[in-house]
C-alpha cells in the first residue's frame, strides 16, 4: 500500500519547475485536468516557486490553480487570478548589495520588490525570474525595501559564488547557468514553508493536512515542514530521502500520479 492511499490534504502545494513543468516551461498534457479534479473534492492546489509573480501567474493559471501562491521563495504570498500580491517580506537591500558590489564589481545586481518588479544594474532576460525587468542606475535598487537580492556573474562558476558569499546572514540559494553564475539572497530563514504558514493562518488549515511535492534544495524546508512530502524521481538522493513518497514520474507526470493515488 502507498503512504499516498487514503490521505486526503486540504492544501496540496507544487514547486514548479522540475516538478510540475519541465525545462521547456510548459504544461504537461493531463496536469490541468488533475489538479481540477483534486480541487472539486475540496482540495486547494498552490504553486510555491523560487519564480516572481510574472512568472507564475500564467503557469499556475494553465495548471488550473486561480486562487494563492507562495513565490520568490517564500517572500511573497499573492493571489494569480487575478494577480495581486497579499503579503511581502522585504528588506533594506543598502549593506547587503554593498558588500555583494565589493565581493564582485563586474556582476550584475537585481532587486524584486513587494510589487514584483525588478530592477537591474544591466539588463537579462530570464522567464524563470521575471517577465518585466527594468534597467536602472546602481541608486535605483536601493530607494526601496526589496524582496531579494538577485546577482549575475559570468566571472563565477556556481561553487565559487556559492564559496564567496557563504559568510552572509542571509538565507541564499546558489544556482549554476551555463555561462553564468546566479545567487538568490534573501531574509534568512525565509524559505517556502514559511510562505505556506502565512497562507495556512488566513485559510484555517493545519501543517497535519498539508502535502508538499518538490524537487531540489529550495523545497527541503517545505518537504520538511508539511505534514506529508513527495519527492520527484530525478531529486538528489538527499532530497528524496527527506519525503514520505518518491514519484515514478517526472515533471508533471509525477504531480499527476500523486494527485491520482490521492483523489482514485
Amino acid at each position: 500500500m502507498s503512504v499516498l492511499d487514503g490521505l486526503r490534504p486540504r492544501l496540496i502545494a507544487v514547486d514548479l519547475d522540475g516538478t510540475l513543468v519541465p525545462p521547456s516551461g510548459d504544461v504537461p498534457d493531463g496536469v490541468a485536468e488533475a489538479i481540477e479534479r483534486v480541487q472539486s473534492e475540496g482540495a486547494i492546489v498552490v504553486a510555491a516557486t523560487g519564480r516572481s509573480l510574472s512568472t507564475t501567474g500564467y503557469v499556475a493559471r494553465n495548471a488550473g490553480m486561480h486562487q494563492f501562491a507562495v513565490v520568490s521563495n517564500g517572500a511573497m504570498l499573492v493571489t494569480v487570478d487575478p494577480e495581486s500580491v497579499v503579503a511581502a517580506r522585504t528588506f533594506d537591500p543598502t549593506d547587503l548589495l554593498a558588500e555583494l558590489t565589493g565581493l564582485m564589481p563586474q556582476a550584475t545586481f537585481a532587486v524584486e520588490r513587494p510589487d514584483g518588479l525588478f530592477l537591474t544594474t544591466r539588463h537579462f532576460v530570464d522567464r524563470g525570474v521575471a517577465l518585466d525587468v527594468r534597467e536602472v542606475p546602481y541608486a535605483a535598487l536601493i530607494e526601496q525595501p526589496a524582496v531579494r537580492v538577485i546577482v549575475r556573474s559570468e566571472d563565477h562558476v556556481a561553487e565559487d559564488i556559492g564559496t564567496l558569499v557563504a559568510h552572509l546572514d542571509m538565507h541564499s540559494i546558489a544556482f549554476g547557468m551555463t555561462d553564468v553564475a546566479w545567487l538568490d539572497v534573501g531574509i534568512k530563514g525565509v524559505t517556502k514553508a514559511t510562505g505556506l504558514q502565512v497562507l495556512c493562518a488566513r485559510l484555517g488549515i493545519d501543517v497535519a493536512d498539508v502535502l508538499a511535492i518538490g524537487d531540489s534544495m529550495n523545497d527541503i524546508e517545505m518537504l520538511e515542514w508539511a505534514g506529508h512530502s513527495v519527492a520527484m524521481a530525478h531529486a538528489r538522493p538527499d532530497i528524496r530521502a527527506l519525503a514520505d513518497h518518491v514519484t515514478t514520474g517526472g515533471p508533471g507526470q509525477g504531480v499527476i500520479e500523486v494527485l491520482d493515488a490521492l483523489y482514485r
